[in-house]
């Protein structure tokens, strides 16, 4: 394993981990106060929500000592077999009897539990950094657009699949990278009409308009999309 030879403390941003700090303590003292249980002050006890997360932040922070001393080159390096070792955890996951809130998304490790979707995020993004990184890569050459869709899609369906359809819809917002690398805004713009649509669909699909038969939201929808695919085919 690459180590790197400065010191890791050379080039840190103290201001963004100072913030970063105070944003975890905050969190924490929220999760405190909001899993409070009144006559039982021990907060750091680890069969307590406060004292499962107390253990994880000081994870986080080992983590990210082991993160920055570790050369750049091996995340290059190694990109690949990271995101194909969590798309294999993903895969296990879904057969995982430990079921929590209708959820197949967790697995448990004692008194721990943990999202495997939540490290996939940074393995997806890794393998998305060394894939379009190549020098050859091109979004307009199919095979490699192709490739990137199954970087960003493949993950998110075995997260459906356990269940935990918030969690994937996280992973549409790498679509925003790929605008900046050439896709047509038409695609982007498309992606933020359906979610325009979906949601004016669902507020309003139980308001009835005048005739007492179709809903707002079905009406309003509709029209939604003939009015901006018109603008679509004019642009």
């Amino acid at each position: 394993m690459a180590y790197r030879k400065d010191s890791i403390f050379k080039n840190v941003d103290w201001w963004t981990i100072l913030l970063y700090v105070l944003l975890v303590v905050c969190g924490w003292f929220s999760i405190c106060g909001a899993s409070y249980d009144y006559g039982d002050p021990n907060f750091l006890d680890f069969g307590l929500r406060s004292g499962k997360q107390l253990m994880w932040i000081a994870c986080s922070f080992g983590l990210a000592t082991v993160i920055l001393s570790l050369d750049h080159r091996f995340f290059d390096t190694y990109a690949f077999l990271i995101f194909g070792i969590l798309l294999l955890l993903l895969f296990a996951t879904i057969f995982n009897p430990n079921e929590i809130k209708g959820s197949k998304s967790w697995i448990v490790l004692g008194p721990v539990s943990i999202q495997p979707a939540e490290f996939a995020k940074f393995g997806t993004a890794l393998a998305l950094a060394k894939f379009m990184g190549e020098y050859t890569y091109s979004l307009s050459n199919r095979k490699h657009f192709m490739a990137t869709l199954a970087i960003i899609l493949l993950p998110m369906f075995l997260i459906i699949m356990q269940k935990e359809t918030g969690s994937a819809l996280v992973y549409l917002s790498f679509f925003l990278m790929l605008y900046r690398e050439g896709m047509p805004g038409a695609i982007l713009f498309a992606g933020v009409c359906a979610v325009v649509y979906f949601i004016v669909g669902i507020k309003f699909s139980i308001v009835p308009m005048a005739d007492e038969v179709t809903p707002w939201g079905e009406f309003a929808v509709l029209s939604l999309i003939i009015i901006l695919t018109s603008g679509l085919i004019w642009v």
